[in-house]
Formats: C-alpha cells, sequence, structure tokens
C-alpha cells in the first residue's frame, strides 16, 4: 500500500467492500458509481482517497480499458482519424514496398510525388514525415492505429483552466442562480458572471486586471457541469437517480416460487360508492412469483399500504383454493414500515420462508412487478373513466368517476385470467399459464406448500384479553358480538368479569373469534357489532381513522363544549360536598338568594357607566347573591375610548 495512487478515468476499485468505478475526475474531486446496483454518486477528494488507499480500504481490481489513449480503438476512430490514418499508410506501404524497407531520399520524394499525382493531392508530403511515419510504424509492431494522429486534449476542465478568482465567481452564480429548484437559464447565468467579473475589476489596479472569459468558454464550463449535481440541485434527490439509473437482466429463477416479488401500488383512478359519490383512490397489492410471471396473491380495497394489506395478499397466495398458490421461499418487498414489520418476518419464518429487502430508493431491485404494474395501469386503468392518468392533467377525475370497488375487483381478476396470465410474456418466451402447466408436468421441483383457512388463521391471528360486557366484547375502540360471548360468560357462574380470549385478524378486523382461557379447544365466530365499518377494514386503516378523530375532536370547534361540560361537573361537585351543601342552606335562610327590591343611591361624583358594552366580564363566585351588581366608574384617569 506504499505506492503512489495515481487514478485514473474507467479504472475499477473495491472501497470498504463495494466495487466502484471512476467515472469524472473534477480536479481534487472524484466521482465513484458503483458496479452491483443503480444507486447514487459517491464523491471523494482525492486527499480522502490516499488516506484510504494507504490503510488498505481501497484497491484497485481492474485498469482502465485502453488507457491511457482510448483514440487508439479501431471502432472508435472518427472519420477524419480515419481519413488521415488511411492517407499515411498508403503513402508509406507502397513507398516501402518499392524501396524493401529501406528509404532513401530520391526515390522517397519522387515516389511521394507520383503517389500524390495518383491520388489528385497538389502536394505530397515531406521526406521528414514519411521518415516519422515509418519509425512510429515499425516501434509500434506494424500496426496501422500507429499512423493515427495523436490528438492533443487537456483531460482537465474548463473551469480548473481559468485562474482562482474566476473560478470562485463562476462557482458563486453557479450556486446561486444554476443550482435551484426555479433556475435561470443558461444565458442569464452567463451574464451574472460576465458582470460579476467585470465589477471584480473595477476595484483592481490595470496589472491586476482579470481576463474575462469568452460567452462560448462560459457556456462550455456550463455544459460540463455533471448532470448527475445539475439534477440533483434543479429536480430533487429521486428525480436526479432515477435519470442516471441502469440495471442488468435478473437470472431465471430454476423452480417456481423460489422468488416471489411484493408491492403496493396507488391505483390511478377515483372511484364511486353504489350512490355514485366520490369515495377516492384504492390501493392494488400484488404477489408476483418470478419464474411463471403468474400472480399468485393480491387486494384491492381503500387500505393504505400497511402490513395488514399485505398479510391479506399472502393470505390468498397460500390458500389451498387457489390454483396459482403456493409458499415461497424468498420474498422480496419494499423497505416501506408495512413490509419490515416484525410481525411478518416471524409468520414467514414459521412458515419456512426467507425475507429481503430492497435498497432505499431503488425499485428495480424487484422489476416484475414494477413492470406488472406499468401493464395494468397503462392497459386498463388509463382507460377507465375517472382515471388520474399518471400526471396531472385538466380531466375531471372526480367529476366522472362511475366505477365501484367491486366493479373494480372483478375487472381485475377478469384481466388477470383472460389477458396478463393468457398473454405472451417476452421475459419467458410464452405465456405465464403455459409456463406453469410446462413446469406442472415436469415434475422436476417439490410439491407446492398450501394451507387451509384454519392452518392461516393459526399463523396470522392476534390475541387480546376482553371481558365481556352486554354480549359484546371491545378492544381498542372495535366491538364483536354473537351468542357465544353470552354463553361462555354465564357458563362460569360469579366470574361473568372474567377476561375472555378474543382472536382476531389485523387484516380483516369484520369477525373474529372467542374462546375461554381454560378450554382453547372450543372457539366459536363472533361478528362485528358495526359491520358497515368493520367489514374489510384493516387495524392499521383504524389506527389512522382514530388518530384524525382525536385530534379533530380536540381541535377548537368542540372547545366550548368541553368547557361547558367541566363546570357542569364542578358544580356537581360542590354540590356532592357536605360542606358546600351547608353553606348554601346558611345563605339561603339568611335570604341571600331572595330578589331585593331596587333602592334609589346617591350618584356620586363619578357617576357610574350604565352601557353594557362598558361592563367587563368577571368570573363571579356560585353563591354571589343575584342582586350583586358590578358598576365601572368612569375618572379623570379613565383611557378615552
Amino acid at each position: 500500500m506504499n505506492d503512489i495512487l495515481q487514478m485514473v478515468v474507467g479504472e475499477h476499485y473495491r472501497y470498504h467492500g463495494s466495487d466502484y468505478q471512476v467515472m469524472d475526475i473534477d480536479g481534487e474531486r472524484i466521482q465513484l458509481r458503483s458496479l452491483r446496483a443503480s444507486t447514487s454518486p459517491v464523491f471523494q477528494t482525492f486527499e480522502r482517497l490516499v488516506r484510504a488507499h494507504q490503510r488498505g480500504e481501497l484497491r484497485k481490481i481492474q485498469e482502465a480499458p485502453f488507457a491511457p489513449n482510448a483514440t487508439h480503438i479501431a471502432a472508435a476512430l472518427s472519420s477524419a482519424h480515419k481519413a488521415k490514418a488511411e492517407r499515411k499508410e498508403c503513402f508509406l506501404l507502397k513507398i516501402r514496398d518499392e524501396c524493401g524497407g529501406r528509404l532513401p531520399r530520391e526515390r522517397v520524394e519522387q515516389l511521394a510525388k507520383e503517389i500524390a499525382e495518383q491520388r489528385g493531392e497538389p502536394h505530397a508530403p515531406s521526406y521528414g514525415a514519411i521518415y516519422l511515419w515509418n519509425k512510429a510504424y515499425l516501434a509500434g509492431g506494424e500496426n496501422i492505429l500507429s499512423l493515427v494522429p495523436n490528438t492533443r486534449r487537456s483531460t482537465l476542465h474548463r473551469l480548473h483552466r481559468q485562474p482562482e478568482e474566476i473560478q470562485e465567481l463562476i462557482r458563486l452564480n453557479v450556486d446561486q442562480l444554476y443550482f435551484s429548484r426555479t433556475p435561470c437559464n443558461k444565458t442569464e447565468v452567463i451574464d451574472a458572471i460576465d458582470c460579476a467579473i467585470r465589477t471584480s475589476n473595477q476595484s483592481r489596479s490595470p496589472i491586476h486586471q482579470l481576463p474575462i472569459p469568452s460567452f462560448s468558454t462560459l457556456y462550455r464550463i456550463l455544459v460540463e457541469l455533471d448532470r448527475y449535481e445539475i439534477d440533483l440541485h434543479q429536480l430533487g434527490f429521486y428525480a436526479a437517480l432515477k435519470k442516471q439509473k441502469w440495471s442488468r437482466k435478473c437470472r431465471q429463477p430454476y423452480r417456481r416460487f423460489e422468488l416471489v416479488e411484493g408491492d403496493t401500488h396507488t391505483l390511478d383512478l377515483e372511484t364511486c360508492d353504489s350512490e355514485g359519490h366520490p369515495v377516492g383512490r384504492a390501493f392494488l397489492t400484488v404477489l408476483l412469483e418470478v419464474r411463471t410471471r403468474m400472480i399468485v396473491g393480491w387486494d384491492i380495497s381503500y387500505n393504505p399500504p400497511c402490513l395488514e394489506k399485505t398479510i391479506r395478499a399472502l393470505k390468498h397466495s397460500l390458500r389451498s383454493d387457489n390454483p396459482y398458490g403456493g409458499l415461497g421461499r424468498n420474498y422480496r418487498f419494499d423497505n416501506g414500515l408495512d413490509y419490515v414489520a416484525h410481525h411478518l418476518k416471524i409468520t414467514l419464518s414459521g412458515l419456512g420462508a426467507h425475507i429481503t429487502f430492497c435498497e432505499p430508493g431503488n425499485p428495480d431491485q424487484k422489476p416484475h412487478v414494477e413492470s406488472f404494474f406499468k401493464s395494468w395501469t397503462t392497459s386498463i386503468v388509463h382507460c377507465m373513466r375517472g382515471t388520474t392518468f399518471s400526471k396531472p392533467n385538466r380531466y375531471d377525475s372526480e367529476g366522472n368517476a362511475i366505477f365501484t370497488l367491486e366493479y373494480l375487483n372483478a375487472c381485475f381478476e377478469e384481466w388477470l385470467d383472460t389477458f396478463y396470465h393468457a398473454n405472451f410474456h417476452s421475459g419467458i418466451g410464452m405465456a405465464p399459464v403455459e409456463l406453469w402447466v410446462q413446469d406442472e408436468a415436469d415434475r422436476h421441483e417439490f410439491a407446492l406448500k398450501k394451507y387451509s383457512e384454519d392452518d392461516l388463521n393459526r399463523h396470522f391471528l392476534s390475541v387480546a384479553y376482553v371481558t365481556p360486557n352486554n354480549g359484546r366484547l371491545r378492544y381498542n375502540g372495535l366491538a364483536w358480538t354473537g351468542p357465544a360471548v353470552s354463553f361462555i360468560a354465564g357458563r362460569r357462574p360469579g366470574k361473568k368479569k372474567t377476561p375472555l380470549r378474543l382472536l382476531y385478524d389485523i387484516s380483516e378486523l369484520g369477525h373474529a373469534w372467542v374462546c375461554d382461557p381454560e378450554q382453547p379447544g372450543q372457539v366459536y365466530r363472533i361478528d362485528a357489532v358495526d359491520p358497515d365499518y368493520q367489514i374489510g377494514l384493516t387495524m392499521h386503516l383504524h389506527e389512522r381513522i382514530k388518530a384524525r378523530l382525536g385530534s379533530q375532536k380536540k381541535s377548537i370547534n368542540y372547545r366550548t363544549a368541553r368547557e361547558a361540560r367541566v363546570r357542569i361537573l364542578h358544580e356537581i361537585a360542590r354540590a356532592n360536598t357536605k360542606r358546600q351543601r351547608k353553606i348554601r342552606e346558611i345563605a339561603d335562610e339568611h335570604g341571600d338568594f331572595k330578589a331585593q327590591p331596587e333602592r334609589d343611591f346617591a350618584q356620586p361624583a363619578c357617576a357610574p357607566t350604565g352601557n353594557a358594552e362598558d361592563i367587563e366580564h368577571f368570573l363571579l363566585h356560585p353563591d354571589t347573591p343575584a342582586n350583586y351588581q358590578v358598576v365601572v366608574a368612569k375618572n379623570e384617569y379613565s383611557p378615552q375610548k
């Protein structure tokens, strides 16, 4: 590691365990890009990379191709370079054949003139030029590429060829005007740079004036800026990364259910209820078997992406009555909160499956399911009334919505069976259903694992212990009822307050199960008290609804009612106190609460104000007599209104 580090564009390095390629060298800043995945570029200073090289954290694993001059590639030659090389070859090879490899001056000059006349050229190359061509031709092993002219071009960016003061002014104006979400165009940025340089020259002596670059030079400097950095500042991180992405073809699995990809997509469609009232956009969750491209599990509902929605699709793919279902060996999901849930990891691990997650911001690591969403969206959803399309438009999606969620489910299922599963897929060379039938006939794999509904419930149910109340079991703002609740509670005399064992599915809260904790083998189904709300509801959506209602409940619109309730409770509390009741009775005996006749009082020097608007509001004690009056007097010190 004691050798000097010299980095060249195109070299491959292993840096902190990952493989990178040197993409650009901009002064002291090196740009590296990963060779394994389409991730964001890595920018490091040359000094930092030198220290990493000395510690053994940076190691070269591949030289740059055709380093250091890439123009010596036959396929990469320009037309001008090819013409010049062919001309040299024509003169040199004919002269060498005539002279037997030697180059006598008079004979060479005569042959050069004859060849030039044959080619129609007015001038023949000199003897010295032909001598140098021959020398390079022999030194290059008689390779024609040795006759290609070596064009000299600086490897530095044009920005670094300018004086340091001008570099700073250019960077300052580029950062302020060009690296912005609302950027100026190149002409305005160039004018700003030119004005900044001229303003700086006004305070300099004539011998220290800064040279002003031309318009074309400044334009080329802006064009040479890294495209990723421009998009990063103008469009944002994800848009910049999307423009720089690349990918390789994924390896085809050898057996079915070796890999299953899953994801959730927001449908570009506004839906409505049975009466035509707009409801909103639904969410589609699918599980795709990669080898055959079959959709083995799916769910369309208004529940947003969550663990419960994923469990719905997963249970659909594992049911024994699903002809294309089965347990996958590996599941690949997004790195979202709905997929990284600990409950899902434990359940799939118990079934014998393994979960892998995509890196953040890399949906290309599950390309098959992303391609499926594109096919469904472009071929069906964008053709339906109420579509929102994929970009903002003037179409009134909500006003044209006519499709219900039930129709959308039926349409999706029909599209899967009649088109997607039966249509030719270029990735597998046949239709998904054909490959599925072919694998069924080959029998080169183990039998697919499927489960009954009871078996699935054993893996995906959650448990809570709830005390029954009027034949209902209430838990987390939900309620279930049925004859089994009263039956189990009444079967234990004197122990009605004993909690019962509630089993519920977080992906479907429309029903649940109950049993006696002392007799877990006898399980009874109970249904939702509010079926219109709970059927099809997931626990995740229920929690979001509770949080929204809680924030609405605490809003200022209902604060007055809550304050009134608090005052009522305080009055009740005082009336419930023996001492307070006694004080009120004594005051009543003294006549404090009886109406007193009005008396004429002499007006004081400072007359009281009789206007209600001038009397401020005071909080009075509840035992204050009814004839108590508040008088606000005006004097010379009172503020004028």
